[in-house]
């Protein structure tokens, strides 16, 4: 009676999915993985994708074969290890990610960290603790909810590996990265950002950073910056999507 009343639609076309499932199969073919393809060894940008939209579809593990840095890598520009994203951010990853952030869609929240599970770009044996990008409180107050922190705790339910959904915070309220154009404005408008509560809290911890979209990738390499001055070993980006940088 509950299906009939309340079905469950794909959450990006509204049509009926497989059962146990929030999108459909047709949906679910028209998201690309980056596992599919030759990406930046630091940044993780899929190259060629952005500009041609054409795939370099690969048989083998991508650090293996294709150890290359894009432009911004080869200058310097990150202070973390390595960031991977799962898919890009377009089509139906973009319109549930939409949904499960901006409009309170809690319930998308298992079906986006299963897919990050099952996609997973790391080796989680290597990795001591989960860190989710935080929010500012007065935005997490407005939002009632970190959907870093609402894919990390279940991405760490999935793995065990342990997650710290307090550790790293926002000690001040910054503009919407979204909202400004300018790569060096970005990174400008996030420096200083964030803050470690307990100096030893990462101390000599391998620390993977999630997040659910990289663009220029300013907030999470301010957060790895925070984090490996206060003593983490190494810090790493796992975000769903990845978008065009600027």
């Amino acid at each position: 009676m509950l299906e009939l009343l309340f079905p469950n639609l794909c959450a990006s076309c509204g049509s009926k999915p497989v059962a146990g499932k929030e999108i459909c199969n047709k949906c679910e073919e028209e998201i690309d993985f980056l596992e599919e393809f030759s990406v930046c060894a630091q940044c993780g940008v899929p190259f060629g994708y952005f500009d041609s939209r054409a795939s370099q579809s690969m048989d083998i593990p991508q650090e293996a074969e294709n150890p290359h840095l894009c432009a911004k890598c080869l200058k310097g520009r990150y202070s973390f290890n390595r960031a991977r994203s799962v898919a890009v951010y377009r089509g139906p990853i973009r319109e549930m990610l939409h949904a499960f952030k901006y409009e309170g869609k809690l319930k998308l929240a298992r079906s986006l960290s299963d897919t990050m599970i099952e996609h997973m770009p790391f080796n989680m044996e290597n990795v001591d603790v989960l860190v989710p990008v935080p929010l500012y409180i007065g935005k997490l107050r407005q939002r009632e909810y970190n959907q870093s922190s609402v894919l990390a705790a279940d991405i760490a339910r999935h793995t065990g590996v342990c997650v710290n959904l307090m550790g790293l915070v926002k000690v001040r309220d910054t503009l919407p990265q979204i909202e400004i154009r300018d790569e060096a404005a970005r990174r400008k408008n996030v420096r200083g950002a964030f803050q470690v509560r307990d100096k030893n809290t990462f101390q000599g911890c391998s620390v993977l950073l999630i997040d659910d979209v990289f663009t220029t990738g300013s907030t999470s390499n301010e957060c790895a910056k925070t984090l490996l001055k206060s003593g983490a070993l190494s810090a790493e980006v796992l975000t769903l999507a990845r978008a065009r940088g600027i």
